[in-house]
């Protein structure tokens, strides 16, 4: 066996090794929901472009009275990896109302399918519920590009300097080449 095909054999070892415990470790953290009589319901904000989706759930008991203090985690689906296993994105616990929120910045822009789940105070699971949301990606350097951009006048004289020498260097560069082509200098 060459060290080639040793190393594509191992690289497929390892991937699926490491995609069956990503895996595990997905499924493990979204148990099913047990027959409590709970109702989740989970809704979005529509978000602006290069903004944070805000997610929002909101807990019932079997006769529609708001449940407080009750702990959701919100997780979304990660799809790069293999079986799209859910990733734990934040956790919230429910106010008078029975809603508990969180404000999620993606990573990458499309259609992001999340899931809510509500716990009771024994960590067993309520309800279960997924929402999909056309969401933008967020741009961690928004505010910081102002903050960067220098004032009118001395942008304009850096931006005529940096001109300055880029005309500069272009000057000496042709006045090597005509010296070039001409050739070595006669002596007398």
């Amino acid at each position: 066996m060459s060290v080639l095909q040793f190393s594509r054999r191992a690289k497929r070892v390892v991937v699926g090794l490491g995609g069956a415990v990503f895996f595990t470790v997905a499924a493990a953290a979204l148990p099913a929901a047990a027959s409590s009589g709970a109702s989740l319901a989970l809704t979005s904000g529509s978000p602006v472009s290069h903004q944070g989706v805000e997610l929002a759930a909101q807990v019932a008991s079997s006769s529609s009275a708001p449940m407080s203090g009750v702990t959701v985690n919100f997780y979304v689906h990660v799809e790069e990896f293999a079986g799209a296993p859910v990733l734990l994105i934040g956790t919230g616990t429910t106010n008078a109302a029975g809603v508990a929120s969180i404000t999620y910045q993606p990573t990458w822009a499309g259609t992001q399918n999340f899931v809510a789940s509500a716990l009771d105070s024994s960590g067993s699971v309520l309800a279960t519920t997924s929402l999909s949301v056309q969401a933008a990606r967020t741009d961690p350097f928004a505010g910081a590009v102002e903050s960067l951009r220098p004032d009118g006048l001395i942008g304009r004289w850096v931006v005529l300097v940096l001109l300055a020498l880029v005309i500069g260097v272009w000057i000496t560069l042709l006045a090597l080449v005509v010296r070039v082509q001409q050739g070595p200098a006669k002596t007398a």
